[in-house]
């Protein structure tokens, strides 16, 4: 299930940063590598990800030709991501923190994470490994995992069983984890708490209401037969920024589980090695930026309703909830942590307070996702309310693939009362 495709190859010296030169590789190899003589001979800079793949971040791969005296000639490729700075993307990333997150992410907690899973001989790579963390540019230089045989998977068709689980045990492993590191640091995920949906900044909300309302609007084109769930959505419009802010809220008084969560987990922010018959091997998770402390179900309600096959997403729920909740249990006792954990009948209680990210996640994600044209895809087209941003939403809202999982999803949110006015 690999998306066939070859690394992007598209020539991006034009668009560039002037800093991303055979200098500064070549210093940032020497770095890296601990290695004095290493002399850069060639650099090319290609985009790593299509236009309508990324809206936070400027990805760039690299192939640098290098020796030294301890290497003959060698070619190698690395990813360099970096923060768009400019414009209203630079605007609202900027009050999200982004770049400082993912950059602390990377330089104090993902190497904790590898080291607790390889303590109880977990292998694979889990996470990509940051050979550089440049806080002067504001960059991240990694080890690209392609030449390794990393893919992702075709995110049109979304995960299959095999894929989802994997995706699933990953995200336990990280969970239990941060469980595990909190014990060890009780601070450790303080200065994460700005999730994609957060009280500390409303920098997201015009994409929030503007991607609500057409689709609504949308809803009400149905016809008479979708009338009630229509009248649905417009009432719960004034209180949906709110329902959606109440499932990031922690509540320091409760028992609720809480874990250190990725907060973008979708089909792109995976890669997946294949054995030679096709069949995936090892997971990798990607993208820190949104990261954040609270419920598991930021991330177990995304993953799920954005990045499931579609015949898994109506039907799966609860299998693969409680898949993720024994994997949980199992990684958090081998990593010796003996701290009170829920039973499966108090997690599921807990899920069901938590679970409106299920809508937010379907409504607001899964059509941005979803979109297969990528000639007007931007962040300003989702943040602004212009006429060509108001076209590029309704024109999402009106994938016929979305519509069809939509008119599946709505009655079954509508049974579990997510449609309704909370308490």
């Amino acid at each position: 299930m690999p998306e066939n495709t070859l690394p992007a190859c598209l020539n991006a010296s034009a668009d560039a940063p002037d800093w991303l030169n055979e200098a500064y590789v070549e210093q940032m190899l020497r770095c890296a590598f601990k290695d004095a003589s290493i002399k850069v001979r060639k650099l090319d800079v290609y985009y790593a990800v299509p236009k309508g793949n990324n809206y936070a971040s400027i990805i760039f791969r690299i192939g640098v030709t290098y020796h030294s005296q301890l290497q003959y000639e060698i070619a190698r490729t690395f990813i360099v991501k970096g923060m768009i700075t400019e414009g209203i993307a630079g605007e609202k990333l900027r009050q999200y923190d982004v770049q400082r997150k993912e950059m602390d992410v990377y330089q104090f907690v993902i190497p904790e994470l590898k080291l607790l899973m390889k303590s109880i001989g977990e292998p694979g790579e889990l996470y990509p490994t940051a050979l550089i963390v440049d806080r002067k540019r504001e960059v991240i230089v990694f080890k690209d995992l392609t030449p390794d045989g990393y893919r992702m998977v075709d995110r049109t068709q979304g995960m299959d069983m095999v894929h989802m689980k994997m995706a699933i045990k990953l995200m336990a492993k990280m969970h239990a984890s941060s469980l595990k590191m909190r014990e060890q640091q009780p601070n450790i995920f303080v200065p994460y708490n700005t999730c994609i949906v957060t009280r500390e900044t409303d920098a997201f909300y015009p994409m929030f209401v503007h991607i609500f309302n057409a689709l609504t609007d949308e809803v009400g084109k149905w016809g008479s037969e979708w009338k009630y769930y229509h009248e649905k959505l417009q009432q719960l419009a004034p209180n949906f920024v709110e329902y959606s802010q109440r499932v990031v809220d922690n509540d320091p008084a409760s028992d609720d589980l809480c874990v250190f969560v990725q907060g973008d987990m979708w089909v792109n922010n995976f890669l997946y090695k294949y054995d030679g018959q096709g069949n995936p091997i090892d997971a990798v998770l990607l993208d820190f930026q949104y990261c954040t402390y609270g419920t598991p179900m930021i991330d177990f309600c995304y993953l799920y309703y954005t990045s499931a096959r579609d015949d898994i997403r109506q039907n799966c729920f609860d299998e693969l909830l409680q898949y993720y909740y024994y994997q949980l249990v199992d990684y958090a006792r081998r990593l010796q942590y003996w701290a009170r954990l829920p039973t499966l009948y108090q997690f599921l209680q807990q899920t069901q307070r938590k679970m409106f990210y299920a809508v937010y996640s379907t409504f607001i994600a899964l059509p941005v996702q979803m979109n297969d044209n990528t000639a007007d895809a931007d962040f300003e087209a989702l943040m602004c309310n212009d006429e060509r941003a108001q076209s590029f939403k309704r024109m999402i809202v009106a994938n016929d693939k979305y519509q069809t999982i939509l008119r599946g999803l709505l009655p079954q949110f509508d049974r579990k009362g997510l449609l309704d006015k909370l308490d």
